[in-house]
């Protein structure tokens, strides 16, 4: 569980616990890596987009070095899954993300979509929400190459719905666990997205950066 509000670059103690605990992971008794932490780093709504993308830049390539497979998030209140991603390009080693934020909220559900016409915020209005920095300006690869946002549903978005839900993940052994949405509208027999999210540690092989001095015993 990791705070997007408190310092969170390499010299910061967060980041130092983090890479601390990765590294201890011993992952034939632990295979599965799940993070979770309140605002998304991969959403395509238009409700805080990109707003902690400079917790992304700085965190990013340490999870993805540790192989982390599902990340969980909140703050979107609608619904989003998406593709194995790294840096914004599919990737089989990279996590998955849920942005499941849509237990129910006083602030109505978010259902602009920054890939539509004129829904693209403009890059000044999304500074990061800790440090005011602005890490989010452009693209450099794939259909929003030079823009702030994408100009169709982004490759990493899997599927997206604006509908109040709820999730289960069941971990069914070293290689397979499934994620199934519920519309809380729905009856539980009906799901609204599922998946078998699929571990290849054979093909994904964790590169720990440990860090001189530290124990991984």
């Amino acid at each position: 569980m990791l705070g997007a509000y408190i310092s969170y670059n390499k010299s910061a103690d967060q980041y130092k616990w983090l890479e601390r605990d990765l590294v201890n992971v011993d992952r034939t008794i632990t295979p599965w890596l799940v993070a979770a932490w309140h605002p998304p780093w991969y959403s395509s709504y238009t409700a805080h987009y990109r707003e902690v993308e400079c917790m992304r830049v700085s965190m990013e390539e340490l999870l993805y070095s540790y192989g982390v497979d599902i990340v969980f998030n909140g703050h979107i209140h609608a619904y989003e899954r998406s593709n194995r991603v790294y840096n914004y390009t599919l990737d089989p080693c990279g996590p998955v993300y849920i942005t499941v934020g849509d237990g129910g909220n006083r602030e109505k559900m978010a259902v602009k979509h920054a890939d539509e016409p004129g829904n693209c915020p403009e890059p000044s209005t999304t500074p990061d929400s800790y440090t005011g920095s602005f890490c989010a300006t452009t693209f450099t690869t794939g259909p929003a190459a030079g823009k702030f946002c994408w100009d169709r549903q982004p490759d990493y978005s899997a599927f997206r719905e604006s509908s109040f839900g709820h999730g289960i993940l069941e971990v069914k052994n070293a290689t397979w666990a499934l994620w199934t949405w519920y519309r809380n509208q729905d009856s539980h027999s009906k799901t609204g997205d599922q998946i078998y999210i699929v571990r290849q540690p054979d093909m994904c092989p964790v590169h720990p950066r440990a860090t001189k001095g530290w124990s991984v015993a």
